[in-house]
């Protein structure tokens, strides 16, 4: 499993930077990046309710969350496949996911600014960054409401550190003793 982990995370590592380098690209292909992960959510969401199925700790409204992912993720495939051969649906397409990041932005920096806030009750100083950082997002989700190229390289670079640092969260996992 470590080496599995370390080969995962060296291909995560490449597709981020390549994610970094080539944002447009990687939005171009955000509708298939987006099929996937639905898909595969759903999938384990399915086998995770069935594996636990004898067990108390069985949650139906998880199995059918993951179910609507699932489903989701077929309709997207279709879409994705449709915009192919479609340059309306392909811009209808780009346009909502656009629109759902930059909401993601706003909802996620908003959080942030909230959860500082708690912190700061805490007495810890680490409150001032995340506050910071979450005054950044906001204002990254407000001003990408009104101009949505900047949504469309933001997403390339933010997939590519979300890989980056999955990457290297696999290959510390090699290190670790179990």
């Amino acid at each position: 499993m470590k080496i599995f982990n370390c080969l995962l995370g060296l291909f995560s590592i490449m597709g981020a930077l390549y994610c970094i380098f080539y944002p447009g690209i990687t939005f171009l292909n955000s509708g298939w990046i987006v099929t996937i992960l639905l898909g595969l959510w759903g999938i384990c969401s399915v086998i995770d309710f069935v594996l636990k199925r004898k067990s108390n700790n069985n949650s139906k409204g998880e199995a059918a969350i993951g179910a609507l992912g699932f489903i989701g993720g077929i309709a997207a495939a279709v879409v994705s496949v449709l915009s192919m051969f479609m340059p309306g649906i392909r811009i209808l397409l780009d346009v909502i996911i656009l629109c759902i990041f930059a909401g993601w932005l706003i909802v996620s920096g908003i959080t942030s600014v909230v959860v500082s806030l708690k912190v700061r009750k805490t007495g810890s100083k680490s409150w001032i960054l995340t506050l910071v950082c979450g005054i950044l997002v906001l204002l990254a989700g407000i001003y990408g409401i009104f101009h949505l190229i900047f949504i469309a390289q933001t997403i390339g670079v933010l997939i590519g550190i979300l890989l980056l640092t999955y990457g290297f969260r696999l290959i510390a996992t090699v290190f670790e003793n179990y």
